[in-house]
């Protein structure tokens, strides 16, 4: 092997180049601030404004974002006289780490025996249970359920987050994240279950290459897991924990700066993995493409579907905390159940 192509190997390995580069840290870094960007972009123009502008104007004001990002990272971190400093800097990292973990586990693609950049490969992440080999940093067969169990340790630290900066908006707003994490979690786990049942495996990898998309074949738990996904990841309708009008910014009201960079961040960034977990459990993941072109179609869905979460934005008001408990124990709740007893009916009819 030539100096080329042990670099050209060692670049392209899953391991580093699906976590780090594409569709890992820095791709998702980019694809969070165009996700801002739209966001206030589609929003002005439903609400007949113009929104950002001004900075790169006849590129429709995209580098608006990038602007405020180096604003918001030169801005002094304020901390707030008496709280713990190493706790308050540690926690919005740890939020951030938690919330791009999950991209680590998540299946991206299919890899051939051949005939794709990524096919030298196949032997060292072969998944028994397709044939193939799989674009994964770290390969697991129950990767549906450590990519979720991962993810559910995010609520954890907004709530220590809030703890720690004992600022009375923070501490309301944790209180509302304490109470939407149990609905939202239940109806995101038992969707997921009602797959794993439908097509008999843990494996988000073996969902997508049975070809038969999770939306068609339970729209119900594709339906409960997008409301569940909302709700998390504090989309509108359910931007509830940091409810800016009433509650600065929830858990995050006290930071500044990059570490509020870091806060703001992870819920982008949680709503992008998920959005990846969406794809591949309910949009036929990367198919009807392997290898490359494969994590390009999965990124592609992914992103849809992440700029429709933010869309909603601009045409929902904001539930209060009762009536989203309401929405998630009365009503979607027992969807949650008929998707949970589809799921096993077409299991046991359908597929195999």
């Amino acid at each position: 092997m030539s100096l080329l192509q042990a670099l050209q190997y060692y670049f392209f390995y899953p391991s580093f180049f699906g976590v780090i580069i594409f569709p890992g840290l820095i791709f998702t870094v980019i694809i969070l601030l165009l996700t801002i960007w739209f966001e206030r972009k589609i929003a002005a123009i439903v609400q007949m404004r113009v929104g950002p502008l001004y900075v790169s104007k006849r590129a429709g004001g995209i580098l608006q974002l990038v602007a405020d990002a180096i604003r918001l990272a030169f801005s002094e971190i304020i901390v707030p006289r008496d709280v713990n400093a190493v706790l308050f800097g540690l926690v919005p990292i740890a939020i951030l780490v938690f919330s791009i973990l999950p991209l680590a586990v998540i299946p991206f693609s299919a890899i051939p025996a051949s005939g794709s950049i990524l096919s030298s490969y196949f032997h060292a992440f072969y998944d028994p249970s397709i044939g193939k080999g799989v674009f994964v940093g770290f390969f697991v067969n129950y990767n549906m359920i450590l990519a979720l169990g991962i993810l559910a340790i995010v609520p954890v630290f907004i709530l220590l987050q809030a703890w720690v900066t004992n600022n009375r908006f923070a501490i309301v707003g944790a209180v509302r994240e304490a109470l939407l994490s149990v609905s939202y979690d239940v109806l995101i786990v038992i969707s997921v279950v009602a797959i794993a049942i439908e097509y008999h495996t843990l494996d988000m990898a073996k969902v997508v290459e049975t070809g038969v998309p999770g939306a068609i074949a339970n729209p119900l738990a594709a339906f409960v897991f997008f409301i569940g996904m909302i709700i998390g990841t504090g989309r509108f309708p359910f931007e509830i924990v940091e409810a800016e009008s009433e509650l600065v910014i929830g858990p995050a009201t006290e930071y500044s700066g990059f570490l509020f960079i870091l806060s703001m961040g992870g819920s982008y960034i949680e709503t992008f993995a998920l959005s990846y977990i969406f794809s591949n459990l309910f949009l036929n993941g990367w198919l009807p493409f392997g290898g490359m072109l494969g994590a390009i179609m999965v990124s592609i869905k992914s992103i849809i579907v992440l700029w429709f979460s933010v869309f909603l934005r601009s045409v929902y008001g904001r539930y209060r905390i009762d009536q989203a408990l309401k929405i998630s124990w009365k009503y979607i709740l027992p969807i949650a159940f008929a998707s949970l007893i589809l799921g096993i009916v077409g299991g046991y009819l359908w597929i195999r």
